[in-house]
């Protein structure tokens, strides 16, 4: 009697393009979550309440706060050197709340004060006056944008290879 024989099973069809989507969506998050990282690191600290003694700046830039709204308060700052650091009062009111306190932003420095020890002098008043760094709408809008955009970057093209695989199979 003859032996028998079953017809040889071919072999499963390789489907490189999941293999590169799932790699596409794994990118995404990664390169979002860089950007969540550069985002919650440039989040708001407590600024330093103004005494005597000098304040060390621990990035760029110079904001003096007010425990409450100041109108018309003038504040100088000079820099390590002596120098003075050119001030100017905001466009528009802007406040954070952090923690349990409200800042409400007295001044900014004018140019990029560079990480040092400053002295910032304010009038005697009932206002607490507060030191911290600067923040713009761009330290936190260009990483917000930059996680949103690199995921919905990655989520597309990990859609449009799985629809390509999807139609090579069914031919």
């Amino acid at each position: 009697m003859l032996p028998v024989t079953t017809p040889p099973v071919p072999p499963k069809p390789r489907r490189p393009l999941i293999g590169i989507a799932v790699a596409c969506f794994l990118a995404g998050l990664v390169v979002s979550g860089f950007f969540i990282y550069l985002l919650v690191s440039n989040l708001p600290s407590v600024p330093t309440r103004l005494g005597d003694s000098p304040v060390r700046l621990e990035r760029a830039g110079l904001t003096v706060f007010a425990s409450q709204p100041a109108l018309s308060v003038t504040c100088k700052a000079t820099d390590e050197s002596g120098a003075d650091i050119p001030l100017r009062k905001p466009d528009r009111s802007e406040q954070y709340a952090l923690e349990t306190k409200t800042f409400y932003v007295v001044a900014h420095s004018v140019d990029k004060v560079p990480p040092q020890s400053v002295q910032v002098r304010c009038p005697d008043s009932d206002v607490a006056f507060y030191v911290g760094q600067r923040h713009t709408m761009g330290t936190f809008m260009i990483p917000a944008l930059g996680a949103v955009g690199s995921f919905g970057l990655f989520l597309v093209i990990g859609v449009v290879l799985i629809v390509l695989d999807r139609r090579q199979t069914r031919r």
